[in-house]
């Protein structure tokens, strides 16, 4: 070929290539965020990711008894896996603010669970099952909402004080000035307030004043959570606030947003028999997120993948729940059905994991395994079409690139957790002008399959019954013949 550069003699030129296979990471590695105060902080140095599996004993003996740590591995290893874990450590703080500003941390410094965000690059493994378990529970009080009841007059200048006997953190606003009339906005919730919350308008003006209103908030660790996960690819599962169903539902609904998707959270906490050293060995309440991780995992080792729900998993280490949640077969009236239509997975019968439901405000995105097979399309497809990128931009490297999404998306209609796809290339969104600076788009609709959720028997009586009976009674007499009367 001309085109080639000049050559005499033999040489070796490679040929354009065909579709390439797709391979999926691994999903099932589990990330803890929590503080653990005796650790070792030349193995488990604060605020740094640290890879190791569940056999590396002399490794977790360094964490020491302190802190949720230790305790947290033992559940997660208690059913029965040799799991492979991200640590992640933060400082023990005093107080429950505090301890959760360090759980959070600060994403522009990727402290906290922010780090996580680099655990991949620094370990080369991907925290596909994020917890950070007793942090997500609880929904602190704050300032709602600042109402004016007399707006005043005369104001240029105008500044407002909170006072809220008792919070941990007394919120923090600003006063907004229009036509001399003041209004007030919420910069700072405030933290803990446990009881009444005023404020007080002071300025060059008269007569401005107003009430606050305060309740409780989502909880900021667990939205934490949700940005991170959708980020990372992978999900976070969450502890509700061990109350009651009536607490649980509320707590979630404050947490249904669009992130929401990739929390699965879960109510009440577990009861675990624990060997504990230096003092008596005892049943202790514990968070139930380390459980259903590990379930979490658990499946996705037995089944080759993170595309089914942990649903209906027993675990083998728990004794019980921290409170009695009630289930009937066949019935709708019961604790776990009101827990799981208001979004929040749980155990039923002490044992068994009941619910495969997300906090997504989207139906589409309401079960954690659809949202699993989405993280898991959208994680391998990229990493194998990258073969492509830099390429020249001709029609067989574009049905290469097809044939490739192809492939792997027929793989996983067969494997059962695709119901169905088409792909395709749309002219209008490819214009000549996109084309010309090397954009490429094609089309994937796809419908990852759902859990079975609700199984419904129709039931009525048969009429057409009878017939059988009737034939079943002439074969049984046979040729009898009436008796005469």
């Amino acid at each position: 070929m001309a085109a080639l550069t000049k050559n005499h003699g033999v040489r070796f030129i490679d040929a354009p290539e065909e579709a390439r296979t797709v391979q999926v990471p691994d999903f099932s590695t589990i990330a803890i965020v929590a503080p653990a105060a005796d650790a070792n902080p030349s193995i488990f140095p604060l605020n740094t990711n640290v890879h190791l599996f569940g056999d590396e004993a002399d490794k977790i003996a360094t964490l020491g008894d302190a802190g949720e740590l230790s305790m947290a591995i033992d559940d997660i290893l208690a059913e029965g896996i040799n799991a492979s874990m991200i640590i992640r450590r933060v400082e023990k703080k005093t107080t429950r603010n505090e301890q959760l500003g360090a759980i959070i941390g600060d994403p522009s410094d990727r402290t906290g669970l922010w780090g996580l965000l680099d655990a991949r690059a620094q370990t080369a493994v991907r925290p596909g099952i994020i917890i950070a378990p007793g942090f997500c529970n609880e929904s602190p009080i704050g300032a709602t909402v600042a109402t004016m009841t007399d707006q005043g007059q005369d104001y240029t200048t105008a500044e407002v004080t909170f006072s809220a006997p008792g919070a941990v953190v007394v919120p923090k606003g600003h006063c907004v000035i229009a036509g001399g009339k003041v209004s007030v906005v919420i910069d700072d919730a405030g933290f803990g307030i446990p009881n009444t919350c005023t404020m007080t308008i002071t300025g060059d003006g008269t007569g401005a004043e107003g009430t606050v209103s305060v309740g409780p908030v989502a909880n900021p660790v667990a939205l934490g959570l949700s940005a991170v996960a959708k980020k990372v690819l992978g999900i976070a599962v969450i502890d509700g606030p061990n109350l009651s169903r009536t607490e649980a539902a509320l707590w979630a609904e404050r947490l249904r947003r669009d992130n929401g998707r990739y929390l699965y959270a879960i109510d009440p906490a577990l009861r675990r028999f624990a060997v504990l050293d230096g003092t008596d060995d005892t049943i202790l309440t514990r968070p139930a997120s380390t459980t259903v991780a590990a379930l979490f995992a658990k499946r996705d080792r037995e089944r080759g993948g993170p595309y089914w729900s942990p649903e209906n998993q027993t675990s083998s280490a728990i004794v019980g729940t921290a409170r009695p949640v009630s289930y009937y077969d066949g019935e709708v009236d019961h604790e776990a059905n009101f827990l799981v239509t208001n979004g929040v997975n749980t155990f039923i019968e002490g044992k068994e994991l009941y619910g495969s439901e997300t906090l997504s405000n989207d139906g589409n995105w309401r079960f954690i395994n659809k949202v699993r097979t989405e993280n898991a399309i959208r994680a391998a497809l990229p990493a194998v079409l990258r073969k492509w990128r830099g390429e020249n931009f001709t029609a067989h490297n574009a049905l290469m690139i097809v044939k490739t999404i192809e492939y792997f998306l027929e793989e996983m209609v067969a494997l059962g957790v695709v119901v169905g796809y088409t792909r395709y290339f749309d002219r209008a969104l490819n214009p000549n002008a996109n084309m010309r600076q090397g954009i490429l788009r094609i089309e994937l609709p796809h419908e990852n399959t759902p859990p079975i959720s609700d199984i419904q028997i129709g039931m009525r009586s048969y009429l057409p019954a009878f017939d059988v009976l009737a034939a079943d009674i002439q074969q049984a007499l046979g040729n009898l013949t009436p008796i005469a009367a």
